[in-house]
């Protein structure tokens, strides 16, 4: 047994994060470490404490019932490949951290991990169809410059983020399941898109494993510490999207938060993180790029630019420009405008067919 295939049995025998604790210890600071698993002697070198023997004789056991070819052909069966914390290819950032991964599951390119600059975007399951539009605009003009996009491939925000960058293939989809489970389940066709285009998945969890509430909070820190950046763009104060915060800032990255109305729930989150100031106010991609070390110039546009509405009748322009990304009451969009109805509906017929509104499933109506 290498050592590689020493980490892939040890990551599957794992159950507490003192022994991954432990076994990082055992590896950086022993230089029979292959030993220590695999051998029936005890004569460790350096002297190993008396309350390490008994976690050392729990994974020795569950090492030698390993078999090892079998566990590789799985992988293998189930496109999984594998990258242990000893490895060159492991990446650095996360062996910053004290509770880094004993070895990672994935599916797609690795190789962006440490020759590219990572951004992560993050926010609520729960998002507004502004905060899907900021982000995609957002993943799409970072990823165009050749930085990767990381993020949770979670509903809401986290998709937004994968979506804005899955045609670069700049983005990184952090996973609190095993990779070859993907929650939630409507997201399986962006995910064949981000590994076929030259993204990645990855997760420290083996294969099989599946949601659990428990694992999300986890895998933030790892989504923080791959990142050289982090952006908050929704969530309420108690959502994934602060636990990724206070990681990022734990972890002394640079952390931005798109501020919001005060009057809705999803900007709870950033809106504390910047009165606090332990978040920038994220209104320029240049002030992201100069935290990260990069010195381009791009300008973050979030007016609407549309050649097609430049060719609207002044009618349509007023009643497009009294809606937006947040769907409007067509009551409230009448008293708005002061229109009659048959007039409003016409117009707002006639945008529907232009293709840059469109009419919710509540009956209201949203920019495209």
């Amino acid at each position: 047994m290498d050592i590689k295939d020493l980490f892939l049995a040890l990551t599957f025998a794992v159950k507490f994060q003192p022994e991954k604790t432990l076994i990082k210890k055992l590896y950086n600071s022993c230089e029979n470490f292959i030993e220590i698993f695999t051998s029936n002697k005890n004569n460790f070198k350096p002297q190993i404490a008396d309350e390490e023997h008994e976690k050392i004789n729990r994974l020795k056991t569950e090492v030698k019932r390993t078999v090892i070819d079998e566990l590789k052909n799985s992988l293998k069966e189930k496109e999984t490949k594998f990258i242990a914390y000893c490895e060159k290819e492991y990446p650095q950032k996360l062996k910053n951290i004290s509770d880094s991964p004993l070895g990672l599951f994935y599916k797609g390119n690795l190789s962006n991990l440490n020759s590219l600059k990572h951004i992560a975007i993050v926010g609520t399951r729960s998002a507004t169809n502004y905060g899907i539009n900021i982000t995609k605009k957002l993943s799409s003009l970072l990823s165009e410059q050749n930085i990767v996009i990381v993020s949770g491939l979670a509903s809401g925000i986290d998709t937004g983020a994968h979506l804005g960058a899955v045609k670069s293939g700049k983005t990184a989809a952090v996973v609190g399941t095993g990779v070859d489970y993907v929650f939630p389940s409507e997201n399986k066709p962006l995910a064949h898109d981000i590994t076929t285009n030259g993204g990645l998945i990855l997760s420290e969890y083996i294969p099989e494993t599946q949601a659990s509430p428990w694992n999300f909070p986890q895998r933030n820190r790892i989504i923080s510490a791959l990142s050289d950046a982090v952006i908050v763009i929704e969530g309420d104060l108690q959502s994934g999207a602060m636990i990724t915060a206070r990681f990022a800032i734990k972890q002394d990255k640079p952390l931005f938060a798109l501020p919001g109305p005060i009057d809705s729930i999803q900007s709870n989150g950033p809106n504390i993180l910047i009165k606090s100031k332990v978040a920038e106010l994220l209104t320029s991609v240049d002030d992201i790029l100069e935290k990260i070390g990069e010195s381009r110039q791009i300008k973050f546009d979030l007016e609407d630019k549309n050649e097609k509405v430049s060719g609207l009748s002044e009618k349509e322009k007023q009643v497009y420009s009294a809606l937006s990304s947040e769907p409007k009451n067509f009551d409230v969009l009448s008293y708005e405008l002061e229109m009659e109805i048959q007039d409003l509906l016409k117009l707002l017929s006639m945008l529907e067919l232009k293709s840059i509104i469109e009419k919710s499933s509540e009956g209201k109506y949203l920019r495209l």
